[in-house]
């Protein structure tokens, strides 16, 4: 017999029960005592029988596929994040989707409104994706299971799990100024010189507030030389700027940088210039992916329990998807933090 054709219909023949009671066995209803059911199972597996799922999919309506929206998989945070997400998504008994959208608008817009995937298949999305905003993403779900990853909406629209963002900025600029650093510079996105203007919250516009407020807070200087605005937050960007920086006279004798990729090609442009870290600067990171315990020196940093971000990102969207009812409200968390200091600060 061919297994990819073998029907519930010879799964009862084979097992001598009627087609009820297999489907009943396979999907975990009542009425079949354990010992039918363990034996439908057995016969289920050898000879193959696989549940078609879109007639699954249309009597219960749920496919147990969760769609996951990110930027791109090439980066330490999100391969971090990736993996955090696709491992509680298991647990959870369900099956993850991945897509990326490149940081394109279009793409990322493409991936929400794909009937195949968001429209029909998955039962949920979980986002972490530049332009998807808690506006839109309620425009065009209109209530269905969605979590957004580090919205900062003061008045959510979607359910979001946020990083710690200005807490985390606020200790990782004290920790720097705890190990004598006195001159503190801030790297981040190339928009930097732009935040300050900004009325609605972002996650990098909440790390440059707890950022500030924490200079602010110890008396130490700050002012628009103190920010140092990358071309783009990847290692290449930030190598290019440790060039800069040390061949304009490093000013600086610490740097928080908004995320472990731009401290890690920070660090490494540094050196090209035969500048120590943390001997002339001490440098300190966001994110906590585990490649920064592995480079020379070893990067201190604000590390974001990724585990229970996905967790409560799973757990929150499940809850919205076993809801019967009217849409439930949206709600925030954010996640804890914990400072992992290595040698880029010692």
């Amino acid at each position: 017999m061919n297994r990819n054709s073998v029907t519930l219909k010879d799964v009862a023949a084979e097992a001598g029960v009627s087609m009820m009671t297999v489907s009943k066995a396979l999907r975990d209803k009542p009425g079949v005592s354990d010992a039918t059911r363990d034996m439908i199972r057995d016969v289920a597996a050898r000879l193959g029988y696989e549940g078609n799922t879109s007639a699954s999919i249309l009597k219960t309506g749920r496919s147990n596929i969760v769609q996951v929206i990110v930027n791109e998989y090439d980066i330490p945070f999100y391969s971090r994040l990736i993996q955090s997400l696709s491992r509680a998504i298991a647990d959870r008994g369900m099956i993850p989707f991945l897509q990326q959208t490149g940081y394109s608008p279009a793409q990322a817009e493409s991936a929400l409104t794909n009937t195949r995937i968001a429209g029909a298949l998955a039962d949920g999305v979980i986002i972490h994706a530049s332009s998807l905003t808690g506006e839109l993403v309620s425009s065009i779900r209109k209530g269905k299971p969605a979590v957004l990853i580090d919205s900062c909406d003061e008045h959510p629209l979607v359910s979001s799990i946020t990083f710690p963002n200005e807490e985390g900025a606020r200790a990782a600029v004290r920790h720097l100024a705890d190990r004598g650093c006195r001159r503190i510079g801030i790297v981040g996105p190339p928009y930097m010189d732009k935040l300050a203007f900004m009325s609605d919250p972002t996650p990098r516009k909440l790390r440059l507030r707890g950022a500030k407020s924490a200079l602010i807070e110890l008396g130490l200087p700050y002012n628009e030389s103190t920010v140092i605005p990358l071309r783009g937050m990847s290692e290449e960007y930030a190598l290019e700027s440790g060039h800069r920086l040390a061949d304009d006279g490093l000013r600086f004798d610490g740097l928080f940088c908004f995320n472990d990729s731009s401290a890690i090609g920070l660090i490494r442009g540094l050196a090209d210039r035969g500048v120590r870290v943390p001997e002339d600067v001490r440098v300190i990171g966001f994110d906590g992916v585990r490649e920064g315990g592995f480079t020379i020196p070893s990067l201190t940093t604000i590390t974001v329990d990724m585990d229970q971000l996905a967790q409560l990102a799973v757990m929150t969207l499940a809850r919205q998807i076993e809801h019967t009812g009217d849409p439930l409200p949206p709600t925030r968390t954010i996640v804890g933090f914990s400072l992992t200091e290595r040698e880029s600060t010692r």
